[in-house]
């Protein structure tokens, strides 16, 4: 995939879009934009023949939205600082890109995560395994784990400089897990410091050491680091055709907040993801 989709600021919002998730996403919105940026995303969709846009906004600004042919297919509640949901929206340019075709299986995992979400568990802390912070330095071999894992990625995860600006800026933090010196998994948390928002994400486990539970000590790590700075909310945007992600997302306490459909090219094509969000209150006891 030699085209990666860009990340660039439409007025005082922030808003990704390009040829690889074939969508726009206005990522961080700005209240001053909540109008005059919407025919702005229509024209980049129209103009670049895009299938989709998603937008990440305040719930009092759903029936602007709305109007404009938005439906919403997720929410986060309490989400911004003055704890008004953040809703997921969704317009469609293309018929195809808004059906499901595995409608089912999503059904099945989601049901799985609700039997697990019941019985929520305290990960086994692996008692030989430590989630350490990443340095810049460690942007080639992180970039060339997420090669490893991925076949496609909606963020140009695979160019190391692209990694290391992240961490340089502050606002996304790497964990990983070591054996031998060498990084066999990872996971970031991006953080959204305007809203004490944080999303828990990119989290990869080179193949021959799957199963063995490097996800779920990278996630209590990343919470307790996070909750620790004062984070709020913590959020992941998951394949909904994983269970292995749906169900460590449910058992650590995590609540379903929606799917969007055909939203993101992961591994090849474009894929179905699942919300899951938690709130860092007085029940965040671990």
């Amino acid at each position: 995939m030699s085209m990666t989709d860009i990340v660039e600021k439409i007025g005082r919002s922030i808003v990704q879009h390009g040829p690889c998730n074939r969508r726009v996403y206005l990522m961080k919105f700005h209240r001053q934009d909540v109008l005059s940026i919407l025919p702005v995303l229509d024209r980049l969709a129209l103009g670049n023949h895009y299938e989709k846009i998603l937008a990440k906004i305040p719930s009092e600004n759903k029936a602007a939205y709305e109007k404009q042919g938005y439906v919403q297919e997720a929410v986060i509640p309490g989400y911004f600082q003055n704890r008004e949901h953040a809703l997921f929206m969704c317009k469609y340019f293309s018929t195809r890109r808004r059906q499901i075709t595995n409608h089912q299986q999503i059904q099945d995992i989601l049901s799985l995560t609700n039997q697990a979400g019941q019985h929520p568990s305290k990960i086994n802390t692996l008692s030989n395994v430590t989630a350490q912070n990443c340095e810049p330095t460690d942007a080639h071999e992180i970039s060339q784990v997420f090669k490893a894992v991925f076949k496609t990625y909606p963020f140009p995860i695979f160019d190391a400089r692209y990694l290391a600006t992240l961490m340089n800026t502050g606002q996304t933090l790497y964990f990983c897990i070591r054996k031998d010196g060498r990084i066999i998994a990872i996971a970031a948390s991006e953080i959204d410091s305007d809203h004490k928002g944080v999303e828990m994400t990119d989290f990869a486990t080179l193949p021959e050491y799957r199963g063995q539970g490097f996800a779920g000590c990278l996630l209590k790590t990343m919470e307790q680091e996070m909750a620790g700075q004062g984070m709020r909310t913590a959020f992941s945007i998951a394949r909904a055709l994983s269970p292995g992600m749906n169900l460590l997302f449910a058992k650590k306490g995590y609540t379903f907040g929606g799917t969007l459909v055909n939203n993101t090219n992961i591994s090849g094509r474009i894929e179905s993801m699942n919300v899951w969000y938690k709130s860092f209150g007085a029940s965040h006891n671990e």
